[in-house]
C-alpha cells in the first residue's frame, strides 16, 4: 500500500508541474509565441541543469566498484531496442508506412526520450535511488539512436546510407553524456570537487526536474488542434512506445534475478515518448520532421495517461 501511495504522489507531482507550465502559457503569464522561451528552457535543462546534476550526484552515490557493476546491465536495454528494431520492419510492412518516412517511423519506434522526459519522470516517481538505472538506460538509448536510429532516418533522404563518424560522435557526446563521463572520472579517481562548486552545481542540478516538466507543459499548451488527431501511423507508434517497448523490456528481464527498482525504471524508461532528437535529425537531413514532431507531441500527451497505468503494473 505504501508503494502505491508513493507512486500516486509521484504521478500527481508530475501532473502538477506539467499543469503549471500549461497554465503559464494558456493564461498568457508568459508569452512564447516565437518559441524562444521554450528553446531557452529546453536548452537550459539539457545543457546545464542535467549535466550539473549528474556531475554532483554520481560521485555522491557511486563507488568505483558499484560503477563497474552497472556495466553489464547495459545489455538489457540495448537488447530490448535491437528486438524493437527488428520488429519495426514487421510493423512498418504490416501497416504500409509511407515510404517517405519509413526509416524515421522505425527510429521513432525503437528509441525513447530518456533525458528531457525520462530522467525527471523517474526521479519524481522513484527518487534519487533510480539515478543509476536511469543512466544505464540513457547510455544505451543514446548509443542506439546515434547509430541505428540516425541510419534509419538517413535511409529516407537523399543523404544516402553512409556512416558519418563525426556526426555520430557529436550526437553521442551531448552535454549530459559528457557530464556523465566527467562524473565517472571523478568516481574512478576519487576526485573531490571544491565545496563552493558542489553547492553551485547542486543548486543548478535541482532545477532539472521541475523545469523539464514545466517545459512539457509549455509544449502541450502550444499544441495545435490538428496535431492532436492521430492517424494510423501515429496510433501504431503510440502502441509501439507504450505497449510493445515495455513488454519487450519486461520479457527480457524475466529470466534474471534483478532489483525491483531496476526493473521498474527500465520499464518506465522504455515507455517514454518518442525521441525529440529524431525530429531534429529529420530536419537536418531533409526528412519528414513534421511527422516526427507530431509523434513527439502526441506521445508526450499520452504519456500522462500511460504513466499511472505502468506504475500500478510495476508496483
Amino acid at each position: 500500500m505504501a508503494t502505491i501511495i508513493h507512486s500516486i504522489s509521484g504521478v500527481l507531482m508530475i501532473l502538477g508541474l506539467v499543469a503549471v507550465g500549461y497554465a503559464l502559457i494558456k493564461l498568457r503569464i508568459f508569452n512564447d509565441d516565437d518559441g524562444r522561451l521554450s528553446k531557452f528552457l529546453s536548452g537550459f535543462v539539457t545543457k546545464i541543469a542535467i549535466p550539473a546534476y549528474l556531475i554532483v550526484s554520481i560521485p555522491q552515490d557511486f563507488t568505483p566498484a558499484s560503477l563497474v557493476a552497472l556495466g553489464p546491465k547495459l545489455i538489457l536495454p540495448v537488447g530490448s531496442m535491437l528486438v524493437l528494431f527488428i520488429l519495426s520492419f514487421v510493423v512498418a510492412r504490416l501497416i504500409h508506412v509511407n515510404p517517405t518516412h519509413k526509416g524515421l517511423f522505425q527510429s521513432l519506434l525503437f528509441n525513447s526520450n530518456t533525458v528531457t522526459v525520462g530522467l525527471p519522470v523517474n526521479m519524481a516517481l522513484f527518487g534519487k535511488e533510480s539515478l543509476p538505472y536511469v543512466l544505464v538506460y540513457y547510455m544505451a538509448n543514446t548509443i542506439v539512436f546515434w547509430t541505428l536510429g540516425v541510419y534509419m532516418i538517413e535511409s529516407d533522404t537523399q543523404t544516402g546510407k553512409h556512416f558519418n563518424l563525426k556526426k555520430t560522435l557529436r550526437g553521442v557526446f551531448t552535454p549530459p553524456m559528457i557530464a556523465l563521463l566527467v562524473a565517472v572520472v571523478l568516481v574512478i579517481f576519487q576526485i573531490k570537487l571544491p565545496e563552493f562548486l558542489v553547492t553551485d552545481l547542486t543548486d543548478l542540478g535541482n532545477t532539472n526536474v521541475p523545469l523539464s516538466l514545466i517545459f512539457i507543459g509549455f509544449s502541450i499548451a502550444k499544441t495545435q488542434r490538428a496535431d492532436l488527431i492521430p492517424d494510423k501511423e501515429n496510433i501504431t507508434l503510440a502502441i509501439g512506445r507504450f505497449v510493445m517497448a515495455p513488454t519487450v523490456m519486461a520479457l527480457m528481464m524475466m529470466p534474471f534475478d534483478l532489483p525491483k527498482l531496476l526493473k521498474a525504471v527500465f520499464v518506465i524508461q522504455s515507455a517514454m515518448p518518442t525521441m525529440t532528437n529524431a525530429a531534429v535529425m529529420a530536419r537536418e537531413l531533409n526528412g519528414d520532421y513534421k511527422f516526427a514532431s507530431v509523434s513527439i507531441t502526441q506521445t508526450t500527451l499520452m504519456m500522462l495517461v500511460v504513466i499511472p497505468i505502468l506504475m500500478v503494473l510495476v508496483s
